[in-house]
C-alpha cells in the first residue's frame, strides 16, 4: 500500500490497533501516532500485568479488554492473540509490524540494557527468561498464524497496514506529521482569507 494511502487512512481512523512481535517497535510507533493524530493511547501491557509482572486472570483480562475497546477512540498496542477476537472487530485500522526475529531479540535486549527510566507502557519487573525468548523466537510460526486467522475472520472491511522494519514505521510517522502540518497551514490560510474578506464586506 503506498504511503499516501496509508497516511490518509490513518488520519481518518479513530480506533487503531498496533500489533507485532516483541521488540518490533509497537510502543514507539503507538507513541508517534498518538502524538500526531491526537488519539488516546492504550498500552495493553499496563493493563495485562501488575507490579512484579503478575498477570491478570484470564477472565478478568478479557473483561478489561472488552471495556477498553468500547471507548470511542484509541491507539492500542499489543498483540495478545487471546483477545484479538475482541479487538480486531472493534478497530477500524490495524497496523501490523514485521521485523526479523534476531533484530527483535536485540531490540528487547537493547531496551533493557540502555533504558534506565521506567517503560511508559508497562509496570517494572518484566522477566526476560527462557519462556519469553521462546515465545519471541517462535512468533512467526505460532503467533503470527493466529494473528492472520483473526484478521481473516474479524478484519473484513478493515484497513490493514503492514510495515516491514522500523525505518518503514518511522517514515510513516514522518509522513503523517508532514500531512498534519500541511493541513494546519491550509486551515490558517483559509482562516486569514475569510477574516480579510469579512473585513472588506463590512
Amino acid at each position: 500500500m503506498p504511503t499516501g494511502v496509508e497516511v490518509g487512512r490513518l488520519r481518518k481512523a479513530r480506533r487503531i490497533l498496533v500489533v507485532g512481535p516483541s521488540g518490533a517497535g509497537k510502543t514507539k510507533l503507538a507513541l508517534g501516532l498518538g502524538e500526531t493524530l491526537g488519539l488516546p493511547l492504550v498500552h495493553l501491557d499496563s493493563h495485562r500485568w501488575r507490579a512484579g509482572w503478575v498477570a491478570l486472570p484470564h477472565a478478568a483480562w478479557r473483561s478489561a479488554v472488552a471495556e477498553l475497546v468500547r471507548k470511542p477512540a484509541w491507539i492500542m498496542d499489543g498483540t495478545y492473540e487471546s483477545t484479538l477476537d475482541l479487538r480486531v472487530p472493534a478497530a477500524d485500522t490495524i497496523v501490523v509490524l514485521e521485523r526479523p526475529r534476531l533484530l527483535c531479540v536485540t531490540g528487547v535486549l537493547r531496551r533493557r540494557l540502555l533504558t534506565r527510566k521506567p517503560r511508559p507502557d508497562a509496570p517494572p519487573g518484566q522477566p526476560l527468561d527462557r519462556a519469553f525468548f521462546r515465545y519471541l523466537w517462535r512468533y512467526p510460526i505460532e503467533t503470527r498464524p493466529l494473528l492472520d486467522a483473526a484478521l481473516r475472520e474479524h478484519g473484513k472491511g478493515k484497513a490493514v497496514i503492514v510495515l516491514r522494519g522500523r525505518r518503514r514505521a518511522q517514515r510513516l510517522v514522518r509522513e503523517l506529521r508532514a500531512a498534519a502540518a500541511s493541513s494546519r497551514q491550509v486551515a490558517r490560510a483559509a482562516g486569514a482569507e475569510s477574516g480579510g474578506g469579512s473585513g472588506r464586506r463590512r
